[in-house]
Formats: C-alpha cells, sequence, structure tokens
C-alpha cells in the first residue's frame, strides 16, 4: 500500500496555535475584566468627594452591589430624588451633568454597577463632587463610582482576546489546511504516475 505524504501526524503542529491563541483569550479576558474598575473612585452618598480629573469624559456608576471600608452595600431601596453635582474646587464652576448617553455595566470582584449619569470636563483640576436627597428628603445609603474608560477598557479587553482566539484558532487551520492540501496533491500524482513495470516470475523450467 501506497503511503501518501505528509502523514496526518503533521496536522497536530497547529495543536500550539489553538493553545497559544486559547489561552492569551482567556488570560487576556479575565485579566481584563478583573481590572476594569481600576479607574473608579467610589464614594458613598449621600456624601461627597474631592476628585483630581484630567480632561475627558466621566460617568457616574450606580453600584447595586458594593464593598467600601470593608462595608457591604446593596442597593435594594429606592433611590428616587438623589441629585449629583460637580463643580471646580478652584473656581466654583459648575459642571453641567446629564443622564448617560450609553449604557456600560459591569459585575466583577463583588461589584456590579451600571451607568446613569455623565458629565465632560475641560481642564484638569479638582472637582467637587456630591450627592445627596435634597434639604427635606431622605433616602439609602448608596454607593456610586466615578471614573472614564470603563466601556472603552471592557471593548479593548473583548477585543484582544477574540482577536488573540481567532489568531491562534486561524494559525491552526491552516496548518491543517496544509495538510490535506499536500496530501491531496500527493493523491493525485500518484494517480497520474504510470505504474511500475511488473517484475516476471523468474522461469524455473530446465
Amino acid at each position: 500500500m501506497t503511503r501518501i505524504r505528509p502523514s496526518w501526524w503533521y496536522c497536530l503542529w497547529g495543536v500550539p496555535f489553538f493553545l497559544i491563541g486559547g489561552g492569551f483569550f482567556v488570560y487576556t479576558t479575565f485579566h481584563g475584566i478583573m481590572h476594569v474598575t481600576d479607574s473608579l473612585t467610589q464614594v458613598v452618598v449621600p456624601g461627597n468627594a474631592e476628585l483630581n480629573l484630567q480632561p475627558g469624559r466621566y460617568s457616574v456608576f450606580l453600584e447595586e452591589q458594593s464593598v467600601v471600608n470593608g462595608k457591604i452595600y446593596s442597593t435594594t431601596q429606592s433611590i428616587d430624588g438623589l441629585v449629583c453635582r460637580v463643580s471646580s474646587v478652584k473656581n466654583g464652576t459648575t459642571i453641567a451633568i446629564e443622564k448617560s448617553s450609553m449604557s456600560t455595566s459591569y459585575s466583577v470582584n463583588g461589584r456590579s454597577g451600571h451607568s446613569v449619569l455623565e458629565f465632560p470636563i475641560q481642564q484638569a483640576g479638582r472637582y467637587a463632587f456630591a450627592c445627596d436627597y435634597g434639604e427635606n428628603a431622605k433616602g439609602p445609603e448608596v454607593v456610586v463610582a466615578v471614573g472614564s474608560g470603563v466601556g472603552e477598557a471592557i471593548f479593548r479587553t473583548v477585543t484582544v482576546g477574540l482577536s488573540a482566539f481567532f489568531g491562534g484558532s486561524g494559525a491552526g487551520l491552516i496548518v491543517v489546511l496544509v495538510v490535506v492540501i499536500k496530501r491531496e496533491h500527493e493523491k493525485k500524482r500518484l494517480r497520474q504516475s504510470p505504474p511500475a513495470p511488473s517484475t516476471p516470475a523468474p522461469d524455473n523450467r530446465r
């Protein structure tokens, strides 16, 4: 029986590409998601905080589940009437704050939240951030997180992870396809080659 080359065993050269792509996908996704909230500053409200902000667009996230200084917060009550404000510490200029234009959410490290407000910062500096229910209103203590780039970080994590996965899988498939194509070419060559002349049987008659 004629052996077809290359052997199917050569397909195993594609396995490392699958493993590398899959491994990088898992690492990138896990690492990126675990650190997606690193840029956020948590504020327990009603309350206030002074933030050092750079130019950009910032989001305010309401955290349904959160932990601050060892205390667990769970938002189950209504927060109707909660109002947030941003102003410059330097000159008291009020920064316009409005409803979030994009819905971004996260759930990681015991924290889960979704975007509710956003505001622009034109100049770097210190800014006062405060939220309350008004002078004559009361409501539950909740945690909000202020920061920028969360949506971009999630998108980047998913994009890089999927690129690694499909890149590794694609390279592995290319190895398999090369083996298949070469085997088909070898089969075609063997079919077109003239048969080897048969050797006549020895004449033992005397």
